[in-house]
């Protein structure tokens, strides 16, 4: 009786899990996802032109637009602007001492990053976070090379763009 029962029993379960398994199986789902049709933000370089350096050489980098940023108009976001120096490991063999003082301004030199700081760039700290809070200030806005100091090594006699600093900026989604 008591194999019966057991038998019985795990004829039911197997009978139920046959059942449970196929209307499993069968369920189906539909995802809605539209892809963006553009950009949410475009870049453009400045034009800043780098001094001229020496052997033993110390000076001041000069002022100016580094990079504008344009959110597209409709993008109703917010964004994370990075800036690294990408040639770094060049760099520190050229440079006794290097550091650029960045600032992220809207239209109107107005400063739009969130923190409200200038970010600094050297040799031991290569990368410069700016966040922008959607509706501040007014575009363009730009990656401004707001100063900053420079001293080579006092052996190097090189010149040409092996010794100047390289800068590539990403822009994100926040």
């Amino acid at each position: 009786m008591k194999k019966l029962i057991i038998i019985i029993f795990a004829l039911v379960l197997v009978g139920s899990l046959g059942m449970y398994a196929f209307t499993f199986t069968t369920a189906t789902t539909t995802i809605g996802v539209s892809a963006a049709e553009s950009d949410f933000a475009t870049v453009t370089a400045g034009n800043i032109t780098a001094p001229t350096v020496f052997g033993n050489f110390t000076g001041t980098w000069p002022e100016g637009t580094l990079f504008t940023i344009t959110p597209n108009a409709s993008y109703t976001g917010d964004l994370v602007i990075r800036v690294d120096l990408v040639n770094a490991g060049q760099l520190i063999r050229q440079y006794n001492h290097m550091n650029m003082s960045l600032s992220f301004t809207d239209n109107s030199s107005a400063v739009s990053d969130e923190q409200g700081t200038i970010q600094v760039l050297n040799l031991q700290n290569g990368t410069a976070f700016f966040t922008w809070a959607n509706g501040t200030g007014t575009g363009p806005y730009k990656v401004v090379l707001s100063g900053g100091s420079y001293k080579l090594h006092p052996w190097k006699s090189l010149s040409g763009s092996s010794v100047q600093p390289q800068l590539f900026v990403e822009v994100t989604q926040r």
